[in-house]
């Protein structure tokens, strides 16, 4: 990284499913994170499917956007979104939204996989996109509504991220890294699948072709009396790939596991693996931020720590229930993650009674025990992906960097490390956002991708290290 005369500003704007945050980001030689503003962001059940309110996301992107230039001592001279990925906004004749748009939780995609394997198989639909069978794909989604009159009004659909872009610059283009999560991108021509667009009853022209990250979209518009010389950059739009992005990799046989609701297991290729056995082992082949491809399995994550807290009525912190936990003894029954019976409960720690009745185990006799049988659980799942991974690749991994939110636990990465009998090297925590920034910045700097700019990682963020205890 050569030396500035001047300090970089950067805006990231990092869109979850629970909250959404605005975090600038300096760069001065190293890369200075400062959180402007966060909000709640969560589900709404209305118009019978479970939403996500698009003025209150605008809103607070808004407030956020407009506060942090009026307290930045620092020109700011680029903005990038990146969210959660699959879902998308319906846009009309007008450019406005159809409706707020359904989250991937909702139930609409029941009985879509059995509907679309009547249309094409599942591997061969793997083997054109890369992308495994999850039932909350856009596939699934818009499957489900295929022949609605919604559909048929729809004259443009953008996924999350790109819908902000939309909103802050005016221009509606698809990111391909978010895209791609859609299963609705071809693997080899990173390009919308025409025949699978056909067997939805849908045109690609409702895309824009699939732009790569680090192209300015145009200038901030919309916020009266902000600096209308700040661009819009697109980022990898999904936020898995910023976070990887980000990951200061020590070898290039490495692993990583992005934590979070979900957690995300996988590596960097520079090909797809399409493979039959590939397709038994869940594997999906999502698009890193340079083009190439993260190899990955999504897996049950922090979901379900946070839904047992949400159950339990506990006022606890994330950092109490880590100590709790820890002070149990190891769980001598473990939940199967993967289990439907924890996609979305109605209530958490019922589902895991549940489960345990099924199975005539014992119950977790305190608060506390379910969350440590969670957290084992977890490590567990881990390690037997970690596992498949290493047979399919024909070469055992020698490091796994942890990123984001389970980065932080030092329970959770020293079960991780244990689990899967790796070196776990934890951080950052704030994953997407600085790959968020890091994009932005290489775009700045006239490089393709943040990839260049790793150095900046290892001088900016601490990263702890865990050795795994020998079984």
């Amino acid at each position: 990284m050569k030396n500035h005369q001047k300090p970089v500003s950067c805006l990231a704007i990092d869109m979850g499913a629970g909250s959404i945050r605005i975090v600038q980001g300096v760069f001065d030689n190293k890369l200075t994170l400062r959180e402007i503003y966060r909000f709640d962001n969560s589900m709404e059940y209305t118009d019978g499917a479970e939403r996500w309110n698009l003025k209150a996301i605008t809103g607070g992107i808004m407030y956020g956007i407009g506060k942090a230039f009026r307290e930045s001592e620092i020109p700011i001279e680029s903005i990038g979104v990146d969210s959660w990925g699959v879902d998308f906004v319906l846009l009309g004749e007008n450019g406005h939204p159809l409706e707020d748009p359904v989250s991937y939780r909702d139930g609409r995609t029941k009985g879509m996989r059995e509907k679309w394997n009547g249309l094409m198989g599942e591997q061969e639909t793997f083997r054109r996109t890369g992308i495994n069978y999850n039932i909350f794909n856009s596939l699934y989604q818009l499957l489900s509504l295929k022949d609605s009159t919604i559909l048929k009004k729809t004259k443009r659909i953008l996924f999350m991220a790109d819908y902000i872009n939309y909103i802050l610059c005016g221009v509606a283009k698809n990111e391909l890294a978010l895209a791609s999560t859609s299963q609705l991108v071809n693997c080899t021509t990173k390009t919308w699948d025409n025949e699978i667009a056909g067997l939805l009853g849908i045109d690609t022209s409702v895309f824009s072709l699939p732009i790569y990250p680090g192209q300015e979209l145009g200038f901030l518009k919309g916020i009266p009396k902000l600096n209308k010389q700040s661009k819009v950059t697109a980022v990898a739009g999904h936020d898995t790939a910023c976070a990887v992005a980000a990951v200061p990799f020590e070898t290039n046989n490495s692993a990583f596991l992005s934590t979070g609701t979900w957690c995300i297991l996988g590596w960097l290729s520079e090909k797809p693996l399409l493979s039959e056995e590939a397709y038994n082992l869940g594997i999906t082949n999502e698009i890193a931020a340079d083009g190439n491809f993260r190899p990955v399995k999504n897996m049950m994550g922090l979901w379900l720590i946070q839904q047992l807290r949400i159950a339990f009525g506990s006022a606890h912190s994330y950092d109490e229930i880590d100590r709790m936990a820890g002070a149990e003894e190891p769980s001598k029954h473990l939940v199967d993650t993967a289990n439907p019976l924890f996609y979305n409960p109605d209530n958490m720690k019922a589902a895991f009674d549940h489960f345990f009745q099924q199975n005539n185990m014992p119950l977790p006799k305190s608060e506390a025990s379910y969350y440590r049988c969670a957290y084992d659980s977890l490590a567990a799942s881990f390690r037997k992906t970690l596992l498949d991974f290493e047979a399919l690749r024909g070469k055992p991994f020698d490091t796994v960097h942890v990123i984001g939110g389970g980065s932080r636990s030092e329970l959770f990465c020293r079960l991780t490390a244990n689990a899967m009998q790796k070196k776990v090297i934890a951080g950052p925590v704030e994953g997407a956002v600085a790959g968020n920034l890091l994009i932005q910045y290489g775009a700045n700097e006239s490089q393709q991708t943040g990839y260049a700019y790793r150095d900046i990682i290892r001088q900016s963020v601490t990263t702890k290290y865990y050795m795994p205890l020998q079984d």
